[in-house]
């Protein structure tokens, strides 16, 4: 029988198949998703995987040896199970290392007169607003295009064709540091893969979490990470809106802890098992609860847990309720909020974030058949992602038009700038 991991048997799948690997790079795990794809009607999700973070610390890399140790760990996890080895993975990073910020530009499309616009003219404004919207020290990880303005009073979300004199583009950009983002890639590197592209790991969600009709209609992904919450917020089809919030799933075992006076490891298992964000009555936060330690099992009391995590979850609530409230578009999410992470998980927290912001909630469902699903929504959506990214080169490059169509398209925008 040859070696799972053979030349000859690796190919063989390779050649028959697709495969796309996702790489969630979280402050506190690692998940990786591997996604087997024929067709868009096809993609079957292989395995998922989840290991501790290691040599990371916040947005930055603390130890490049153990981080590439641990991505390499992963890998192998979520790959042993099927006897694949993907060459590349389409890397997910937190708004940790991230900034956001809107940019717009302004260009003439005419000295004199008006003229229709053409393709060209939206990449050169958009080109421009990139430019005056990043840093010299920054590069662009995600840039959404959110209206733009022909003479100052016509907006559109695709302005193509129409008649003015000068066009403005409006773009929300999501940018990061070059240096932190280059060690990100360069430990997936070491520890033998490519990096075929870089995403924010809450937008990558949003990809499996959220329909396109809710995405039309207006709806929110809420994103519960280890020690920040993402908040996006779409309309018309396009990311609008994205708030950060400095509270994640970490804070209610930090909370455990310290109250109780645990560990983390053993706090983080309470959290699990017994954590829930409903209000209980006297009655049923009553008793205790058994916790080992090195003499035995020792009885805490189940109210002191409840208390710890109401502290925490009402920090969120009040954040969530803020965030949200103030953004431009919560009027107009008429889908309500999807919910994603660990802490989704949480007992009651549905109806708690429901009751808050005066919204319906539901825990989304990155792909049936899969326990905890909205814990792995991040890298299953870079492993979709990955594949479309791939469809889409190919289709360009099968597509490219010839020397006379490129011309004669040419040449039909010449003629409408200077006639």
């Amino acid at each position: 029988m040859p070696c799972p991991y053979s030349e000859g048997f690796m190919f063989k799948n390779i050649k028959r198949n697709k495969y796309f690997c996702g790489l969630d790079l979280g402050s506190q795990t690692i998940k990786t998703a591997l996604v087997r794809a024929q067709d868009d009607n096809n993609l079957e999700l292989l395995g998922v995987f989840e290991s501790p973070s290691i040599g990371l610390k916040g947005a930055c890399v603390s130890d490049l040896t153990e981080l590439s140790q641990t991505i390499l760990r992963s890998m192998e996890g979520v790959c042993r199970r099927v006897a694949i080895r993907p060459s590349g993975v389409h890397l997910g990073i937190s708004t940790d290392l991230l900034s956001c910020r809107y940019s717009g530009a302004v260009i003439p499309l005419v000295d004199a007169g008006t003229k229709i616009v053409a393709p060209s003219d939206i990449r050169k404004v958009n080109h421009q607003a990139r430019l005056l919207g990043v840093g010299i020290d920054e590069e662009i990880v995600h840039s959404f295009e959110q209206f733009y303005k022909v003479d100052d009073v016509n907006v559109a979300l695709n302005p193509q064709g129409l008649y003015g004199h000068k066009l403005e583009s409006n773009l929300l950009l999501l940018t990061a540091n070059s240096g932190r983002l280059r060690n990100m890639t360069k430990a997936v590197h070491q520890a033998g893969f490519d990096v075929h592209r870089v995403s924010l790991s809450s937008y990558a969600a949003s990809q499996v979490a959220l329909s396109e009709s809710f995405k039309k209609e207006g709806c929110a992904l809420i994103d519960i990470g280890a020690s920040m919450t993402n908040v996006l917020c779409f309309k018309n089809g396009v990311l609008g809106d994205i708030q950060l919030i400095h509270w994640g799933g970490h804070f209610v075992t930090q909370s455990i802890a310290d109250r109780l006076s645990l560990t983390i490891d053993l706090a983080e298992e309470i959290k699990k098992t017994h954590a829930v964000a409903a209000k209980l009555s006297a009655q049923e936060s009553s008793g205790d609860i058994l916790v080992k330690r090195e003499k035995g099992y020792v009885p805490i009391r189940r109210q002191s847990v409840c208390e710890a995590v109401e502290w925490e979850i009402e920090n969120l609530l009040t954040h969530l309720e803020t965030v949200l409230k103030g953004s431009a578009l919560y009027h107009q999410l008429n889908k309500g909020a999807i919910i994603v992470g660990g802490t989704a998980l949480l007992p009651g927290l549905i109806e708690r974030i429901e009751e808050r912001i005066n919204l319906s909630v539901s825990l989304g469902i990155a792909t049936k058949g899969l326990q905890n699903p909205s814990i792995f929504a991040a890298a299953i959506g870079l492993a979709q992602m990955n594949y479309t990214q791939k469809k889409n080169e190919t289709i360009n490059l099968h597509t490219t038009k010839n020397w006379v169509q490129k011309f004669l398209v040419r040449f039909e925008e010449m003629c409408q700038e200077y006639f």
